[in-house]
Order: structure tokens, then sequence, then C-alpha cells
């Protein structure tokens, strides 16, 4: 991939996320989003085939961290990594400010849904035996990041650091 075509990109998901700040999801056009970015609508289709690709590669960004080695943290009782992957959340996601601090609630929802989607993805690949590798990690993302969505849709209030320890009690208090 030449420089060029990342600097697109960038702009096409820069563009992406400001449309999704002002409008609906499903009412942002292609044609918006190539007029927001300052890009040729070839440029749009030269690096993505939808919209959704669009988003998909946004929330792709955004779970980088969840590699293999997250999984395992996820699946275990290491208190001190649990707590550098939930600092890591609670610090990374609101900075990329994939959310406005008013969002749209639509909005909000599509992009924690795909994130979840993902997230089962990265469990199903751990190739889990038990039933407890099986659904443990899934259901303890999914209660964290059902808490970081509430956190930013109630305007990040707490800081990270009270989110961690709040969520550390349910983490520890499970296993």
């Amino acid at each position: 991939m030449s420089n060029g075509s990342h600097s697109v990109k960038h702009l096409i998901r820069q563009a992406f996320v400001q449309l999704m700040s002002k409008k609906p999801y499903l009412d942002i056009t292609v044609t918006d989003i190539v007029k927001e970015a300052g890009v040729a609508r070839a440029s749009f289709y030269r690096n993505y085939h939808s919209i959704s690709d669009v988003m998909d590669d946004i929330i792709q960004e955004i779970t980088s961290q969840f590699t293999e080695e997250s999984i395992s943290v996820i699946m275990g009782n290491d208190e001190r990594k649990w707590r550098e992957l939930l600092f890591n959340l609670f610090y990374r996601f609101p900075q990329m400010r994939l959310i406005p601090p008013e969002p749209n609630y639509e909005n909000a929802g599509v992009w924690f849904s795909r994130l979840n989607f993902v997230i089962q993805q990265l469990e199903n690949a751990s190739q889990a035996n038990t039933l407890n590798e099986k659904y443990a990690p899934v259901g303890k993302m999914g209660f964290v990041i059902n808490i970081l969505k509430k956190w930013m849709d109630t305007g990040m209030k707490e800081s990270p650091e009270e989110m961690v320890n709040y969520i550390m009690t349910f983490i520890s208090g499970r296993e």
C-alpha cells in the first residue's frame, strides 16, 4: 500500500467518523463521504467496496489490541493483566473519537454491535474446549463493552481508573 493510498483511506475514515456524529449510519452515502473527505468517488472504491467496509476497517483498528494474547487475558484470572487490558480500553477508545461527546445513540449502537461481533469472532477462533472457555470470554467482554458504552453515553464523568476499579470488582468477584 502506498502512502497516498494510506492517506486517502485515512481521509475517508475520518470523514465517515465525522458524518456519524452528524447523521444516522443508514443515512450516510458514499457521496456524503467523498464530499466530506475531499476525495474522488473512484478513490473511495479503490479502497473500499462499501460504507460497511469503512466501518469494518475502523472496528478492525479498534480491535487490533484483541490479539490471541488478549483472549488469554480475558480467559484468565491474572488481575494485573486484566487491569492493563481495561486501562487500554478506557483510555484508547474515547481518544479515537468515534463517538462524539453527545452521541447519536443509533450510531453508538451500530459501533458497539460491530465491536461485539468482532469479539465473538475472536472467541470462536480461540478453539475453546470447555464451557468456561467457550462462553467466559464473550460474557466478560460483552460486560466490559456494555459498561464502556454506558460510560461514554453518560458523558465519561468517572475517570478511566474509577471504571477499571469498578469492573474489576465483577471480574475478580466471579473468578
